[in-house]
């Protein structure tokens, strides 16, 4: 009897919407029963459910609360739609919506590709997409239609406001000015550094270091790859302790240091090269600066659209004239 009763309810419900064929009026912009339900696509939704768990299928479809959860997502599908059509409002106040012909011939050629990728005529692609509860091919025209115009009036909006966003030479000029420590190449040294826990070994080591062995022949005598063979940033303390720094970066390149003894191991170290620092030029840098600062301008840009669409909503006149009758 509750099965049956619910049923009722989803009837006299539908058939409240039938008499009911504006929803919603978005800026004098009727919003039809049509469009909505082509936007919630419910059918499909529910096939969908079945396939995959016709357990949950039948909550849905023979339960007060199942009723209400998909009451619940075409509300919140009908909000959306009104946002849609608000945003494609908002491109049309700023001058830059989308042509009415350019979004038709997209729609007829993405409509043209499927008939071709799926080898069918026009009344055949009908036929399947509503067994695949999709509606008619109007019904798919017309929800192609509307997403094409909602995604170039996105477009649209987004390269109209990035006109501002442009990097003049002055900006790049003064970035560089307030930021040279970020463009400063640290001085870099080239180092041979072996470690052993064997103060002999260390010190046969260095001798052999002094006699310039090759690296590859000391490896392979003490069967000890080196601690460090190449370039390391001044300071780099994740490969040399600090205290060796302190001692590094006293010497002339060229020096073998004396074994150091540095928590129970001793480090045989060689100074073949020092890099001075550098610091590069505007000129260097320039391109560099110039994509940072328009990224910084294109994030900029998304809040600004954000924000002066909201301020759009708020001005715009917007009725809900659909009155749910299960959810409140």
């Amino acid at each position: 009897m509750k099965k049956v009763s619910v049923f009722l309810v989803l009837l006299i419900s539908l058939f409240a919407f039938a008499q009911q064929e504006v929803v919603a009026i978005v800026n004098g912009r009727n919003i039809t029963m049509d469009e909505w339900n082509r936007e919630a696509n419910v059918q499909k939704l529910l096939l969908e459910i079945q396939n995959s768990n016709e357990t949950f299928y039948q909550i849905l479809m023979t339960t007060q609360e199942g009723l209400v959860l998909i009451e619940k997502y075409k509300l919140k599908v009908l909000d959306t739609l009104i946002r849609k059509i608000a945003f494609i409002q908002f491109a049309e106040s700023l001058k830059v919506q989308p042509d009415p012909q350019t979004v038709k011939n997209d729609v007829d050629n993405e409509i043209k590709k499927m008939l071709n990728d799926l080898k069918m005529t026009e009344a055949q692609l009908n036929d399947y997409l509503i067994q695949l509860g999709m509606g008619q091919l109007e019904d798919f025209r017309q929800k192609l239609y509307l997403q094409r115009t909602y995604s170039l009036s996105l477009a649209n909006v987004y390269t109209y406001y990035l006109k501002t966003a442009t990097v003049s030479e002055e900006e790049i000029k003064a970035y560089y000015e307030k930021n040279k420590a970020k463009y400063t190449v640290p001085t870099q040294y080239d180092l041979l550094i072996f470690k052993t826990k064997d103060k002999a070994m260390a010190d046969s080591i260095r001798q052999d270091v002094a006699k310039n062995i090759s690296v590859e022949e000391i490896s392979k005598k003490y069967n000890l790859s080196p601690h460090v063979n190449g370039l390391v940033t001044q300071g780099d303390m994740e490969k040399i302790p600090q205290n060796l720094w302190v001692i590094i970066t006293s010497v002339p390149k060229g020096t073998i240091l004396p074994a150091q003894l540095i928590n129970n191991e001793y480090y045989i170290i060689r100074v073949r090269d020092v890099k001075p620092g550098s610091q590069k030029s505007l000129d260097e840098v320039k391109e560099e600066i110039k994509k940072e600062l328009v990224s910084t301008k294109q994030e900029e840009v998304k809040d600004k659209v954000a924000k002066d669409f909201e301020d759009f909503l708020k001005k715009s006149k917007i009725e809900v004239k659909y009155k749910s009758q299960i959810v409140k």
